[in-house]
């Protein structure tokens, strides 16, 4: 088995980022793979202002 390591240095970052994993239920593996699809198939991801304003 492959790993990643990915260090998040900002706080609110991280934050922010394991917010979005758990409203999704997913695992750090799986929020990764679901951006992936989403920039594959030609989406363009939230920008962080979109990503505070829906957690609003």
């Amino acid at each position: 088995m492959t790993s990643t390591r990915i260090v998040i240095k900002d706080d609110r970052q991280f934050e922010r980022l394991e917010a979005v994993r758990e409203r999704h239920g997913v695992n750090w593996r799986g929020m990764l793979i679901k951006g992936a699809e989403q920039l594959e198939a030609g989406g363009v991801l939230p920008s962080d202002e979109d990503c505070l304003e829906e957690g609003e």
